[in-house]
């Protein structure tokens, strides 16, 4: 089975922008590349007072994500997805969900190798 990719988003539409902090973001739309299908994922972190990059992990980790796509993710974040294998890539602003799925697939965008907030 192919992992997902999990896009960090401001709405629950694929012509959304791309939410700028991972932990912080409205929800996330998850891209299977088996049904070539979004489904949304609501993200508690808006809410949370403290750890709301390590709760989103522990999400797409149940949601079987291989990868994200965000603008930024924080030292903590980016530590509890390296620990789950969950690789990262980087987004430049302005871009919609399904612009930087297909950037992402077009081989444009940069691996994040440490955190970039």
């Amino acid at each position: 089975m192919s992992k997902k990719i999990a896009v960090c988003s401001s709405d629950s539409s694929p012509s959304s922008p791309v939410e700028g902090r991972f932990g912080r973001c409205k929800c996330f739309m998850i891209w299977d590349p088996e049904t070539r299908q979004y489904e949304t994922l609501s993200n508690t972190g808006p809410e949370a007072e403290h750890g709301a990059g390590t709760g989103a992990v522990q999400a797409l980790i149940r949601n079987n994500v291989g990868m994200v796509i965000s603008q930024r993710v924080g030292p903590k974040a980016y530590a509890a997805l390296e620990v789950a294998g969950i690789r990262v890539f980087a987004v430049v602003d302005g871009k919609t969900v399904e612009g930087a799925r297909q950037s992402y697939e077009a081989g444009e965008l940069q691996e994040l190798l440490a955190p970039s907030n």
